[in-house]
């Protein structure tokens, strides 16, 4: 029997893995989403910022607004890290831009560009611009995560492909994702940051909402019979997790799994505590 029998889970409910049926909707994180979304789909608002501490869920939430867009509309580009040069990331996304109309691919089948030559990556980038809008009404949407990694000038070159627009709309939108120094490195770049129409900080979970987190993920992975952790223990585990969600599937992963080789029928105060003292000892 493993702990999934035990619990009776019909799967593992804390994993660190980026699963967006997990995706919990805090206020914060729900107001996130709605914001990134209506600034794609207004498609003239340049940029977007989204920051948040390690572990606070940002990169779920990113990937939430990606499968929320419908790829007939848009073409999505993820950059799951970002320490690149400019010609890098401008090279990969000319690669990895791809038309619907298998047609255009064959009727615009041009050699790439040599990595380095930087003006003439940005004429095959306005090119690819031009019919991705024109020909195809699709509007390109960049993500760049852990963005606080990209250096100013990058982030400003970066910012300058948002002057690649028709007369009347934008040919792309572009989010910065990161942990909180972003936006400190942001404000010292007027011209960037006057470039981002909308940002939003993720906060960590309050107590209300660590436990409707827990519960959520409990519930999604299959445990409907009873709760698992007292309400005392819920409240260590939020002291003792600043309500980061990341932080929050450890402990609970490892409760669960103490739990079951200890034979519970819930997880306490004091079990939680066993666990945090075992973390601490060998950290």
């Amino acid at each position: 029997m493993s702990y999934l029998d035990y619990w009776k889970f019909k799967e593992k409910p804390f994993e660190e893995i980026n699963d967006t049926h997990f995706f919990f909707e805090s206020d914060d994180h729900r107001e996130a989403f709605d914001r990134m979304r209506y600034v794609v789909n207004d498609r003239n608002m340049n940029m977007g910022l989204l920051t948040g501490e390690i572990g606070s869920g940002k990169t779920l939430t990113k990937s939430v607004l990606t499968g929320s867009l419908n790829r007939s509309q848009f073409e999505i580009i993820d950059f799951e890290n970002s320490n690149y040069e400019f010609v890098d990331i401008l090279y990969d996304i000319l690669q990895r831009v791809t038309f619907r109309d298998s047609r255009i691919d064959l009727m615009n089948n041009e050699i790439m560009p040599q990595r380095g030559d930087k003006y003439a990556l940005m004429q095959a980038f306005r090119k690819k611009m031009e019919i991705l809008y024109y020909e195809e009404k699709r509007h390109l949407v960049l993500i760049f995560d852990e963005a606080q990694q990209m250096s100013d000038l990058v982030l400003d070159e970066v910012k300058n492909l948002t002057n690649v627009s028709s007369k009347i709309e934008n040919f792309l939108t572009i989010f910065f994702v990161g942990q909180p120094e972003l936006r400190e490195k942001v404000r010292r770049l007027k011209q960037v940051d006057q470039r981002i129409f909308l940002r939003f900080h993720l906060n960590n979970l309050d107590y209300h909402n660590t436990v409707n987190y827990i519960n959520h993920r409990i519930r999604i992975a299959g445990c409907v019979d009873k709760p698992i952790f007292t309400t005392l223990g819920l409240e260590l585990i939020f002291r003792s997790t600043d309500g980061i969600p990341r932080e929050i599937n450890r402990l609970c992963k490892l409760a669960l799994n103490y739990g079951f080789a200890h034979e519970l029928s819930e997880i306490s105060k004091e079990d939680i505590q066993v666990i945090i003292d075992d973390i601490q000892e060998n950290s």
